[in-house]
């Protein structure tokens, strides 16, 4: 059965200010921490490393693996369907956010079993430890039952040829979701989830770069 890691690493970096997907901790870019958990995996066999178009032939990359490098879209989902028509065959495709540098080896593996054991997807995600409120032009409309709610991570798992079903499909009627198990939900694909963690935070403010090099360096966050 063969396994392929999609890594997303496209972001132009907008809204952080500069390409977080290269910012060195500890001297290695933020991407390579992703790829280095990925390269532990025997299951995993091939990489799709997704990248700006115009940082492919002089970003380096150190990998046990085989690596294909491919241009990103313009948005998230766009990036990951590039990658998925780049494979030429798979059975089960992992996608990943490198800005997620903490992301466990387990949490590869957990997903990847579960689409073994029969699951259209398997995402990671972290259970709701805090109250949730819905809240509509600053006013709090209701409290949600956080036993029901949970912070979705990456990686998330999926039969292969489903995912870019739904990815084709979403691209023909123009929808756009924030993850990818939200396009194989609408088409009543069954979905699980695999046990995250408060450390695979998503690098996406400074102060998370602060966090994750208190991290990198051994040190309490707090």
């Amino acid at each position: 059965m063969k396994v392929v890691a999609v890594l997303l690493a496209a972001g132009s970096g907008k809204r952080f200010g500069e390409k977080k997907q290269f910012i060195k901790l500890k001297g290695e870019p933020l991407f390579q921490y992703s790829l280095n958990t990925i390269n532990k995996i025997d299951d995993i066999t091939d990489v799709v490393l997704v990248l700006p178009e115009e940082d492919i032939d002089r970003t380096k990359v150190f990998s046990f693996k085989n690596v294909m490098k491919v241009a990103g879209g313009k948005e998230r989902q766009d990036s990951v369907y590039n990658a998925l028509k780049s494979v030429e065959k798979a059975d089960i495709v992992v996608i990943h956010d490198s800005a997620r540098p903490f992301a466990t080896e387990k949490m590869f593996t957990d997903g990847i079993k579960n689409v073994k054991e029969g699951w259209d997807g398997s995402i990671t995600a972290l259970k709701s430890r805090d109250t949730i409120k819905e809240v509509d032009r600053n006013t709090v409309k209701r409290t949600l039952n956080r036993e029901k709610l949970y912070i979705v991570q990456t990686p998330q798992t999926f039969v292969f040829e489903k995912l870019l079903y739904v990815h084709e499909k979403a691209r023909e009627n123009n929808i756009y979701g924030t993850d990818d198990s939200f396009l194989m939900e609408m088409e009543g694909f069954r979905i699980t989830v695999n046990e995250g963690s408060a450390l695979n935070f998503k690098v996406t403010t400074k102060e998370d770069l602060l966090l994750a090099n208190c991290l990198i360096k051994g040190k309490k966050p707090f």
